[in-house]
């Protein structure tokens, strides 16, 4: 799926270009990228959790059910 083009890309560009201006817009991509990285990273964390619960569930369903008996 397709969010945005080029030319979208190329405003936002331009615009955050003349409002952050040329001497601080290295500074805020570094942030910006550190921000993405950092999220994507704890994403990644949350998203093995929840495989490792599904994966411990699906291995405890598995089991065979062990029954008392009770009419000796």
């Amino acid at each position: 799926m397709n969010l945005a083009g080029w030319s979208e890309f190329l405003f936002i560009g331009l615009l955050a270009f003349i409002i952050i201006g040329p001497k601080d817009l290295p500074k805020v991509l570094y942030t910006c990228g550190r921000f993405f990285q950092n999220l994507r990273r704890l994403s990644g964390e949350f998203m093995a959790e929840f495989e490792a619960i599904h994966h411990l569930k699906e291995l405890e369903d598995s089991k065979p059910l062990k029954r008392k008996d009770n009419n000796k």
